[in-house]
């Protein structure tokens, strides 16, 4: 077996590197491995201290999660520290690349660090519903203090080495290779003789009254739901003060209930998910994606002006092609009042500002435009031959799915370069976006726009050209089943409170209002119509309230008032139609919440049956980062995972007649329930 820690004697310093693909992840075998050697080097005299570090680009990405699942090898990450922290000889710690999670800690246990500044280091447990689980919670505020080590520690972000609120973290930072220092100052400690544990600092308990205002202030700022936050706040709390061994014990227990809470399972899951979402085979077939750097918006309104600016903020150039005279005026007041509110929150200054906006050019047709790489297209401007000649290069994205990337392909002049894009709103930043690939897309432009939307930091879902993708299909089906519910006499307001209850932020009517009422009407009859599914039936709650100009919140009403002060309230004429329904439906032995969660998995079977997506893990994200599913829930095909499969196919069978288009089993849950079977492995 190949080794995955290798050690050599330089100069009376035994320097132990981690040697694992990928990134040097802290697996089981490399524990044990790093275990033993440590040992034998402590035991060998020739060696007077030890210099710790990775190999390749980092130093080490942490544990890799799909460990915790099951149960925790030995050694675990907490014995690994001990033992360092314990050694006999100084202990140095090089850190370059990525220094995370576990990587982190194993640092933080040394005698000292030696890092570049290059590094990058972060505790990114709590957005796994997780707490550091090797001791970082009591040895980071020793040095640094509560206040930074909590800032560090919650927000789970990477910071740089030279962060100033890590300033205590290093003992040396260097410009390049950290290597030669970390030996220099590794015989410099064996030959004084002497050094520190990080269990011994006390320098971040030296203002004990700021320490406490530190917690409490932090603490005080938290959601009232508890959640691994709160037991960081918890633990930092206890490094003041408990004993040192008292204070890791006590993370220790906490760790071991978060790591078995739903939470934690959930957030796994949907890390996991977002990382595969990003395997686009043809970004793999496509080593070397065309540059994208120039980028024609196609049209006017609200969206365009938000994707100028998602595009501005990575650094490219953007040409505006309005559908009307002025209306590029429009769009770039739009861009213009965001970044003004990004300058005015101070998250964003003047000069960045004006740097942005001086990539923004309008094209009014007078003159010959420029070449671009890619033209994102709304459909708002008329096509022309003209259209179609100077823009022939161009990789073509259409704001749609497949069914308008059909469309628009037959005026494209390269329709193999015909993509559709779902760009989730506000599209500057919320960070989701759905690329739908028609049968015969040209890979490379598949690769370059997925990549550029990558490199804006979203993440991406794969689709095929099928009507609808994943989030408008999902949206309809929450959507439908809300209003098939309400004909049959169920009250909006109550559908909305069981749609919070199953893990939305918004229920369905309120989403409807938002979007505007006539736009939801036309969206979920053209989908049922692509989809081969009947249209919504008349005399409906949706017809009626649009029948009666409360078309959405933008005008004031919908399925909702909306005063000028206060939140959106009910309306009188909604619960007057919904107790006006005279319906034969027999629902008291399900619930809404059911109703509503069997609808949306019924859905998700049929995307996934027919290879819309390219894993059911992708709803999924697209749930949760899309349409604002509860992140601690993990999506509801995990629900449906955790909850069984048995009790769906039933609510789905009771519901059948009411919608068959949205409750008919599809063969997937039956097979599932027969085979035991769900979405992710075994169904409990």
């Amino acid at each position: 077996m190949t080794s995955e820690v290798h050690h050599e004697l330089r100069d009376g310093v035994a320097l132990v590197t981690l040697d694992r693909p990928v990134a040097n992840a802290l697996a089981p075998s490399l524990r044990a491995e790093l275990r033993d050697v440590l040992a034998n080097v402590m035991a060998d005299d020739a060696a007077r201290a030890v210099v710790l570090r990775g190999a390749g680009n980092g130093f080490s990405s942490g544990v890799d999660i799909s460990e915790y699942d099951g149960p925790l090898a030995s050694p675990w990450i907490s014995d690994l520290c001990t033992l360092i922290e314990n050694a006999p000889k100084p202990v140095v710690a090089c850190l370059h690349g990525a220094v995370l999670g576990a990587g982190f800690e194993l640092a933080l246990a040394a005698h000292a660090r030696v890092a570049s500044r290059q590094a990058r280091l972060a505790l990114p447990e709590v957005t796994l519903g997780l707490i550091p689980g090797g001791g970082a919670t009591q040895r980071l505020p020793r040095i640094v203090g509560a206040q930074a080590a909590l800032e560090f520690m919650l927000s789970g972000q990477i910071v740089a080495a030279d962060d100033p609120r890590m300033a205590r973290l290093c003992d040396r930072i260097v410009e390049s290779d950290p290597l030669d220092a970390a030996l220099d100052l590794a015989r410099d400690l064996a030959g004084r003789g002497t050094w520190r544990r990080t269990c011994d600092f006390q320098r971040g308990f030296s203002d004990p009254e700021r320490y406490r205002k530190a917690v409490g202030g932090i603490a005080a700022q938290l959601a009232a739901v508890e959640g691994p936050e709160h037991d960081v706040v918890k633990c930092v709390e206890a490094a003041q003060l408990l004993p040192f061994d008292r204070g890791l014990e006590f993370e220790g227990a906490l760790f071991q209930d978060r790591l078995n809470s739903s939470e934690a399972r959930a957030r796994r899951h949907l890390y996991t998910a977002e990382r595969r979402a990003a395997i686009f085979p043809e970004v793999a077939r496509v080593p070397q994606p065309l540059p994208l750097n120039r980028i024609a918006l196609l049209g006017d309104g609200a969206l365009l002006a938000e994707l100028a600016v998602a595009l501005l903020d990575g650094g490219k150039h953007v040409d505006l092609i309005a559908s009307s005279e002025g209306a590029p005026d429009a769009v770039l007041k739009r861009v213009a009042g965001i970044y003004e509110g990004a300058v005015a929150r101070k998250r964003l200054d003047a000069s960045e500002r004006d740097a942005r906006l001086a990539r923004l050019a309008r094209q009014d047709g007078a003159k010959e435009p420029p070449a671009v790489d890619l033209v994102m297209d709304s459909g708002q401007v008329a096509f022309s031959d003209d259209l179609s000649r100077s823009y022939a290069g161009a990789i073509w994205a259409v704001l749609g799915d497949g069914h308008r990337v059909a469309s628009r392909s037959e005026h494209v002049a390269g329709p193999s370069r015909c993509l559709g894009l779902r760009l989730y709103r506000p599209a500057h930043s919320v960070r989701l976006a759905e690329i739908a690939v028609p049968d015969g897309a040209e890979p490379a432009a598949v690769s370059a726009v997925a990549r550029m939307l990558m490199g804006l930091g979203r993440t991406v879902i794969r689709c095929s050209g099928a009507p609808g993708g994943v989030g408008d299909t999902m949206h309809a089906a929450l959507c439908r089943a809300g209003l098939a519910l309400a004909q049959a006499g169920v009250s909006p307001y109550e559908v909305d409170a069981a749609a919070r209850d199953l893990g939305f932020s918004q229920g369905p009517f309120r989403m409807m209002d938002a979007e505007g009422l006539e736009p939801e009407l036309e969206r979920i009859n053209r989908l049922a119509s692509l989809k081969e599914a009947p249209p919504l039936p008349d005399g409906g709650v949706l017809q009626a309230r649009v029948a009666d100009g409360a078309t959405g919140q933008a005008v004031g009403r919908g399925f909702y008032l909306y005063p000028e002060t206060g939140g959106p309230q009910p309306d009188a004429a909604v619960s007057a139609w919904s107790d006006a329904q005279d319906t034969d439906a027999d629902l008291s032995n399900i619930s809404v919440q059911e109703a509503l969660h069997a609808a949306l998995v019924n859905a998700a079977a049929r995307l996934v049956v027919d290879k819309v997506v390219q894993r059911a893990s992708d709803i999924d994200v697209v749930m949760v980062k899309g349409l604002g599913f509860d992140s601690k829930l993990g999506g509801p095909l995990l629900q449906a995972d955790l909850q069984g499969m048995l009790h769906l196919l039933r609510v789905m069978r009771e519901l059948e007649t009411l919608d068959p288009a949205l409750w008919r089993p599809d063969a997937l849950i039956e097979d599932m329930v027969k085979n035991g079977r769900g979405f992710f492995g075994r169904s409990v």
